[in-house]
């Protein structure tokens, strides 16, 4: 019992949810576990996810942008847990989570 207390408390405290993310955070674990993707927080996500657009090719970066619901999607909404997570859903979906999460693991980041 003491164990299971102790593992629960340290483990960071996950602030976004969402299918998208948990495969992001199933795929950093596997290939960057020290990342702890986790405990990322919306700013560094977006960070992330621009980061990683801005070096996609052109013709990648243009499917994302043109599949992107998250303007739309989160328009009536504050903060940047809506659109990280609507972006992150569209990076899954046209494919590209794999190379994200590569991406996350050999880049430095703030978290």
């Amino acid at each position: 019992m003491l164990l299971l207390a102790l593992a629960l408390a340290s483990q960071p405290d996950q602030l976004l949810a969402g299918s998208a993310f948990e495969t992001l955070a199933s795929r950093t674990e596997a290939i960057c576990p020290a990342r702890k993707v986790r405990a990322i927080t919306p700013g560094d996500l977006d960070e992330a996810e621009q980061r990683f657009e801005a070096q996609l090719p052109h013709r990648a970066r243009s499917r994302l942008q043109a599949a992107n619901t998250a303007e739309r999607r989160c328009a009536d909404r504050d903060g940047l847990a809506c659109p990280t997570t609507a972006t992150l859903e569209t990076i899954r979906r046209i494919g590209l989570m794999a190379r994200f999460a590569s991406y996350i693991c050999s880049h430095p980041a703030a978290f």
